[in-house]
């Protein structure tokens, strides 16, 4: 796992977010789920299938984030995967992932009722459950955060590619598999969360344009001057940006974001100047050169026009007199 996964991992692991996350992208912020009814679970999944010959297979996958989620009235598993790349296979694992859920809850509930003696049918120790049994549903969705859109299919059937007229037979018989894909960069309504969900993605939109970035956090100063080390480590991941945020102030135990972002602003108007002068200079020393100048004419006019020293003058003639 990368670091920005890493650092995703630790942000929405918060059940306050995790919350948010599933009912702003899914249920349009309608509160479906609550933090104070989740439970943080072990994100490791192993089975192991034995062959007609006793060899034994272990199949083991690493959930990002998983928690239960049980108000007293319903239990569901909730899970998150993180996505930086896209992953054309997605909706092949995706489908694993719950499988191996769904086959964990029916071997957990196999060994309880043997050892309790619960099954009676001949149907009932094949499958290990009892006709009135019923499983824990699983709900994933995919956290894409990648620059590009995100292009690859969000269902098994467009995988498969069985809407061409030689397989379109096939689709009743079938079945699919549908991700619930959220793309943070491409969020619709960032008004349906209720976290801290909505300033953060509220500032992708601007990811593009340093002044326009720099200008909404200083806009929402009293989140982004004083962030912690988690929404800052994700709030860089999102951005794609880590590589120019090196300016961390701290302020009152947190992260001010905001000079940080002031200080990536002005390095772009630096940048830009330094362009145009450069620019310049190849032009003027260009010039110079086809009309004839020596050397010595030349580094006195960079000297005079730009107000360079000998040294820098006679830098920028070696580098665009070749």
């Amino acid at each position: 796992m990368g670091n920005n996964d890493i650092f995703m991992k630790r942000w929405l692991s918060d059940k306050r977010r995790f919350a948010d996350l599933i009912n702003g992208s899914l249920f349009q912020g309608k509160q479906v789920f609550s933090a104070q009814h989740l439970k943080l679970e072990n994100g490791e999944q192993a089975i192991v299938l034995q062959e007609s010959d006793g060899t034994k297979i272990t199949i083991r996958r690493f959930r990002d984030i998983i928690m239960s989620s049980d108000d007293g009235t319903r239990i569901v598993m909730l899970a998150c995967e993180n996505q930086q790349d896209i992953n054309y296979a997605m909706p092949v694992r995706g489908m694993l992932y719950d499988a191996l859920s769904y086959t964990e809850q029916v071997n957990s509930m196999k060994k309880v009722k043997k050892e309790k003696k619960q099954l009676k049918s001949g149907a009932e120790f094949l499958s290990g459950l009892r006709k009135e049994d019923h499983l824990i549903p699983v709900l994933t969705v995919i956290f894409y955060y990648g620059d590009t859109e995100y292009d690859g299919q969000i269902d098994l059937h467009g995988l498969l590619g069985i809407d061409r007229k030689e397989y379109e037979f096939l689709k009743k018989y079938v079945p699919n598999y549908q991700i619930n894909l959220i793309d943070s960069k491409r969020l619709e309504d960032v008004n349906c969360f209720q976290t801290d969900l909505q300033i953060i993605f509220g500032m992708l939109k601007y990811k593009n344009n340093k002044k326009d970035l720099a200008q909404y956090v200083q806009s929402n100063k009293s989140y982004f001057g004083n962030l912690d080390v988690d929404s800052y480590n994700a709030a860089k991941a999102l951005l794609g940006s880590q590589q120019y945020l090196k300016s961390e102030e701290q302020v009152n135990g947190g992260i001010d974001m905001c000079k940080a972002l002031e200080d990536l602003y002005q390095d772009g108007v630096n940048e830009g100047i330094e362009k145009g002068l450069e620019q310049g200079l190849k032009s003027l020393i260009s010039f110079m050169l086809d009309s004839g100048c020596n050397k010595v004419q030349i580094l006195d006019k960079l000297k005079k026009d730009f107000s360079l020293d000998e040294v820098k003058a006679e830098e920028y003639l070696n580098k665009y007199s070749k």
